[in-house]
Order: C-alpha cells, then structure tokens, then sequence
C-alpha cells in the first residue's frame, strides 16, 4: 500500500474511532432512558461512516 494512502487510511480510522468514541460518551452521558439510539443520532453515526468511505 502507498504510503500515502496508508496515512489516509490511518487518519480515517482515527477519526472514525473518535467520532463512536465521542458518539458513546454522549450516549451514557444522556438522560435517554430508553438506552437507544435516536434515529437522528442513527443517521448522523451513518453518514458519518460513509463519508469515511466505509458504508460504499
């Protein structure tokens, strides 16, 4: 793999880890009782995952 790409990889997958990261603290954070997910916070996790180019 291209060093390039390696490091475009690799930044991807960090932001992606940062992002559940941060999706999973607000989550235990929320006063939410039902302990699920709301369809926006669904749609924003899903775009967010193919605008990393993991959902193509």
């Amino acid at each position: 793999m291209p060093e390039d790409l390696a490091e475009f990889v690799d930044e991807n997958h960090i932001n992606l880890s940062r992002f559940v990261q941060d999706k999973l603290r607000e989550l235990a954070d929320s006063e939410n009782s039902s302990n699920e997910l709301g369809d926006d916070e669904a749609k924003e996790i899903a775009q967010k995952l193919e605008d990393l180019g993991y959902l193509n």
